[in-house]
């Protein structure tokens, strides 16, 4: 009777003790035992011990306050946050918060574990004889295989003696590893097929962790017909507070023993042929920003051959460095573009120096006025029996203008502006040269609205809002063409695929300006509806612009030029873009093109292009996915030009998803019309998704 009293003053002082509330708690679906013997609380059934965060349940538990150890025992289950542990057997130290395990497995998402044994804490626990998975398991998934795995807060892995496998296949062998679990261990892109002209190939690129936020690898082909690629590429990617890097490198070479053909120049190819691409992003802190991009390539036809899908993106490329200082009222940069390929024409420059003082107040009055000011060195390389020129240039702009409030629905801003422009160097050789132009205009914007409270669910709309502005633009540039006859044309005019700029701040072909005397009149409309979170979202934009030259230069038309530009996103699955470009007097169309994208989520998307322009080309391509299954997509995607009346590309693949880690992607491809593809290729490419 004595015995019992004890028994249930013990468990009601450490059950129902409010001192003891906050300290470990035993529960269970049965009556909780005390052992006299031990000194421990004995909980079987769905034994439930809690200390703080930290949940344990077992098939039974045996907790010993005095040494504050547990030991649970059957169907183990320890859980603290994401930290997941299950096992058969498990000892814990209440004080030390650290526990031993027998066979285990344990998930700290993204990883999973499975081994003979572990200790620890929840903040670094050691594994043994373990395998470690750094997505779901299963049977093609990448693993690696250790002796001893570390983990560190779930955030960074060490291992020791690592065997890196996919399923159960072992692949290659590092004493040591360790790198953080935020950062993709491995990217391996790898290809197969046949080509005419380059044979059968095997095609990878392969990018390893090798430091925190540092993955280095690079490229290795072969190809039957040509030879062996080889090259190096990293990523570097860096974020610290208000500090970001992002760098990259693609590279390769071959020496290159197979039918190489020509280049677009209509030069033999060489044998010896390299790529390598390069792009940094660099933000220092809130002011400064460096950007590069280098595309060096030994011919117009290596990324073609042998890195096709970089070409699509890619083909012409451009190589700078650019370092941005931007202040509260000014931009200073340093720009220098280079010219590494010989198959280019390439205005190099080297460098340009420029700052710019945003527009500000003038002093307490009404004006805003702005300033520009470039030093730059021209170059460009002699080109189809033409010599090479240089020019060294000083320019400076000034800007004011002055915003004016008719009413409520009205603006009225009169602009005017001085440039002036020295050439250290002129045609001729007849020494320095200055011009000196001005520019005066006007804008005139009007704006009204009206809204409705329209709901729709499907599209999403909650109340319409429709603005509209119409907008009239004058300017004259006055003396724009004088000494042409002395500069030397190297900043030129070039084909813009938008409505040309007409403000002389924003001209940029300077040593190619004309007189210029125009009038731009456009209608601006925007279609919104309210966001779901805070402010508005805009489901349609439509703008209409006409220029009229007042002094049109013979050869040109007087209603020059009226532009279309139409931009839709009325649901997360449409956009649709468009852009027309026509000629008013002689009705016709000068260019057009069209981008419409329909998508449903994963299961299946579409999306229609067409390319215009007068006299020169007329493409349209449909891309085409369907997801069958969650394993396998079917993809297409056609080409059709219009003038030669046949499909230019025809290809055909199917995917196939295995688990979460691998892609393999089968396709056959039908071109005409090519002058380096041939016209049937097979190709099978095999991605890893994630490890």
């Amino acid at each position: 009777m004595f015995a019992q009293r004890i028994r249930i003053l013990y468990l009601w002082a450490f059950l129902a003790c409010p001192y003891l509330a906050a300290q470990p708690q035993l529960s269970s679906d049965e009556a909780i035992e005390f052992d006299a013997q031990t000194q421990s609380l004995v909980a079987r059934g769905e034994a439930t011990l809690t200390d703080g965060d930290l949940v344990i349940v077992a098939d039974r538990i045996r907790y010993f306050q005095k040494q504050k150890q547990a030991r649970a025992e059957g169907n183990v289950r320890l859980t603290r946050g994401r930290f997941r542990l299950v096992g058969n057997g498990l000892d814990y130290k209440l004080d030390e918060g650290r526990f031993e395990s027998e066979a285990f497995r344990l998930g700290i998402p993204p990883i999973f574990a499975a081994g003979a044994g572990l200790s620890g804490t929840v903040e670094k626990v050691t594994l043994k004889e373990t395998t470690v998975y750094f997505q779901e398991p299963g049977p093609f998934v990448p693993n690696l295989s250790a002796k001893t795995v570390t983990l560190y807060n779930g955030d960074r892995i060490e291992a020791e003696k690592v065997t890196f496998r996919i399923g159960k296949t072992p692949v290659f062998y590092l004493p040591r590893y360790s790198r953080p679990l935020g950062s993709s261990a491995l990217k391996l892109k790898v290809g197969a097929g046949y080509r005419g002209n380059l044979g059968a190939y095997f095609r990878s690129d392969i990018l390893a962790y090798a430091a925190h936020g540092l993955q280095l690898g690079g490229n290795l082909d072969a190809y039957s017909e040509r030879g062996v690629l080889i090259g190096p590429g990293f990523h570097w990617l860096s974020q610290k507070n208000d500090h970001r890097v992002s760098s990259k490198l693609n590279a390769g070479f071959i020496d290159d023993h197979g039918t190489r053909g020509i280049d677009t120049l209509g030069r033999p190819i060489p044998g010896n042929r390299y790529f390598a691409d390069f792009s940094h992003d660099q933000q220092i802190g809130e002011n400064i920003r460096l950007t590069a991009r280098i595309s060096a390539w030994s011919d117009s036809e290596v990324v073609r051959d042998f890195r096709p899908s970089l070409f699509h993106s890619n083909q012409q490329p451009d190589n700078f460095i650019e370092a941005v200082y931007t202040g509260k009222i000014f931009v200073a940069s340093a720009f220098l573009r280079l010219s590494p390929n010989d198959f280019q024409l390439i205005q190099e420059r080297l460098p340009e120096i420029r700052i710019e003082m945003l527009p500000s107040k003038f002093f307490h009055t009404g004006l805003y006025h702005g300033f520009q000011a470039s030093a730059v060195r021209l170059e460009e390389d002699s080109w189809d029996g033409l010599p090479g020129r240089k020019s060294d240039r000083i320019d400076f702009l000034y800007t004011l203008q002055q915003p004016l409030k008719i009413n409520s629905w009205i603006d009225f801003t009169p602009r005017a502006a001085l440039r002036l422009t020295y050439y250290d160097d002129s045609l001729g050789n007849r020494g320095s040269f200055s011009r000196l132009m001005g520019e005066i205009g006007f804008d005139l914007r009007g704006i009204a609205h009206a809204s409705w409270n329209l709901q729709n669910d499907f599209w999403g709309i909650d109340g319409l809002r429709h603005i509209i502005r119409p907008v009239l633009k004058y300017r004259y540039h006055p003396e724009g063409k004088h000494g042409r006859a002395d500069i030397v044309p190297i900043d030129r005019r070039v084909f813009s695929p938008t409505a040309p700029p007409i403000d002389l701040s924003d001209i940029r072909h300077i040593d190619d300006l004309t007189d210029l005397h125009v009038l731009r009149f456009g209608l601006e409309n925007l279609l919104q509806t309210r966001r779901d979170d805070y402010g508005s979202r805009d489901l349609l934009e439509l703008n209409f612009y006409h220029d009229l030259l007042l002094s049109a230069t013979p050869g040109e038309d007087e209603w020059s030029a009226s532009y279309i530009q139409l931009s839709a996103r009325p649901a997360s699955w449409l956009s649709l873009d468009l852009y027309t470009f026509i000629n008013p007097e002689q009705l016709t169309l000068r260019e057009a093109r069209v981008r419409l994208r329909l998508t449903d989520g994963e299961k299946w998307s579409l999306t229609f292009r067409t390319d215009y322009r007068q006299r020169e080309f007329d493409h349209y391509s449909i891309e085409y996915f369907y997801r069958i299954n969650p394993w396998f997509g079917l993809r297409t995607r056609l080409r059709y030009d219009s003038r030669r009346q046949d499909f230019i590309e025809q290809v055909y693949g199917l995917s196939h998803r295995l688990g979460n880690s691998w892609e393999i992607e089968y396709q056959v491809a039908f071109r005409s019309g090519s002058t380096r593809e041939d016209d049937t290729s097979f190709n099978i490419r095999l991605n890893l998704l994630q490890f």
